[in-house]
Parts: structure tokens; C-alpha cells; sequence
């Protein structure tokens, strides 16, 4: 039998009994037990830690401290998060797919997750190319305004982001960012109206194109009226 390379730990098949696993499984940490290896259980890791803290004679308030293999999945969290590890990476490590999840197991108080945020802040900016910290020209400050200038329409307002290009060529009822003005709600029944009509003829001729143009028009007219309703129906925001 070939010798086991130096540094080299031989993995060990352990069964997983938790009810979200059923298959067998990889583990490095093992003991031997008479004349075969076995993987340590958490019981056993967990006996493990505490007689070593009890041997270092470790104490809180007196009482004798306690550890479970939990706690260094926390310790080894707030340890990333005080460095300067942004939450939402330190998630992803941990498999959390709720930031809340992670801040409960950072045993950070609030300024100093500010503070490791913030130096996290300054080292991207020091890394940030100079051109992009510099200021805006005319030129770039007349376009932004035009953009903004451009955003009336209509049925209301689009919002359509900065730089980004009109993907529905103007036909702003198609369009999931206009934000309809409740006033308008006349001109939507008419068009509505209109599009309806055109659909009837668009039948009787068998003008299919049409006829599929049409109703997809008309379904986002409707949904537009009804997003029209319901800024009517919402209490305004001081």
C-alpha cells in the first residue's frame, strides 16, 4: 500500500442524519477508535473544546466558560466583518440569504460595523481611477439636465435611468417605468377606447398581426389604468 503523502489529511465517510441531507458525506476530522477511524461527532468536538477551556481555567462572571463548534462559525463572522468585509460578502461565505441572519451572528456593536464599513469605503476610493473622481463638464451637466427634461410624457412621468436608452421606441404604455399621473386617466379610457375599436376591425378583416399588436396594447393599457387607480387610492407622502 502506497505510503500517505506528508500533509495530507485521508477523508473520512460520515453519513449525514439531518433530515435536509441523505447522502454520505466528506469530512477531515477523524479519531481512531480501536482499530478504525471514525469521524468526531459535534458531541465529541463539543467535549473537546470544553475540556480545553476548562484546563486553560477560563472564566466569565465566575463561571466556568463553554464552547460549542457554533461559536467559532460567529467568531470566525465578526472576525471578517471587523476587518473591513463588506455584510453581504461575509453572507454569501456563510450561505445566509438574509443580511439580518449575518448581523445576528456578528458580535460587532453598531460603530464598529459603521466604522469597518467606512474603511472599507476609503480603500476602494484610494483604488478608484482619478478621471472618475473628477468633476462634471458643462457639456456632461446639459446632457443630465436633458434627460431630465425628457422624463415628461403624456400619461406621466418615465423613469427611465440615466444613460439608458428608450427600449420600448416611445410606446410609453409598454413600458414598466412610467409612472403613470392619475390625472391622465381620461386620456388612458380613450385610448383604451380607440384600441378596442381598432381590434373589432382588426378581426372582421383577419388582420392577425394586428389583432395580436392590439391586444398586447390593450393589456398594458388596462394594467396602467388600474397603477392610475391605485396612486389615487395611496395617501399622499408629506
Amino acid at each position: 500500500m502506497p505510503s500517505k503523502p506528508a500533509g495530507v489529511i485521508r477523508g473520512q465517510a460520515r453519513f449525514c442524519l439531518r433530515a435536509s441531507c441523505s447522502a454520505w458525506s466528506a469530512s477531515g476530522f477523524a479519531r481512531r477508535l480501536g482499530a478504525r477511524r471514525e469521524v468526531l461527532s459535534a458531541s465529541v468536538v463539543r467535549r473537546l473544546l470544553n475540556d480545553v477551556a476548562a484546563s486553560a481555567g477560563l472564566r466569565d462572571a465566575g463561571q466556568p466558560v463553554t464552547f460549542t463548534p457554533h461559536d467559532f462559525r460567529r467568531l470566525f463572522t465578526t472576525e471578517l466583518v471587523s476587518t473591513g468585509l463588506p455584510l453581504h460578502i461575509a453572507a454569501t461565505l456563510l450561505g445566509h440569504l438574509n443580511l439580518d441572519t449575518t448581523r445576528g451572528y456578528t458580535a460587532v456593536f453598531p460603530e464598529e460595523v459603521v466604522a469597518a464599513h467606512q474603511h472599507f469605503i476609503e480603500r476602494r476610493r484610494s483604488t478608484r481611477p482619478f478621471a472618475e473622481l473628477r468633476p462634471a463638464t458643462g457639456e456632461e451637466w446639459t446632457e443630465f439636465e436633458s434627460h431630465l427634461l425628457l422624463r415628461k410624457v403624456a400619461l406621466g412621468e418615465c423613469h427611465r435611468p440615466y444613460g439608458s436608452p428608450c427600449v420600448h421606441e416611445h410606446a410609453c404604455t409598454r413600458c414598466r417605468f412610467l409612472r403613470v399621473d392619475p390625472s391622465q386617466l381620461p386620456r388612458i379610457e380613450e385610448m383604451t377606447s380607440n384600441a378596442e375599436a381598432r381590434l373589432v376591425e382588426a378581426k372582421d378583416r383577419a388582420w392577425l398581426g394586428e389583432v395580436a399588436a392590439l391586444e398586447e396594447s390593450l393589456r398594458h393599457l388596462r394594467q396602467r389604468r388600474v397603477d392610475a387607480e391605485q396612486q389615487l387610492q395611496t395617501p399622499a407622502r408629506n
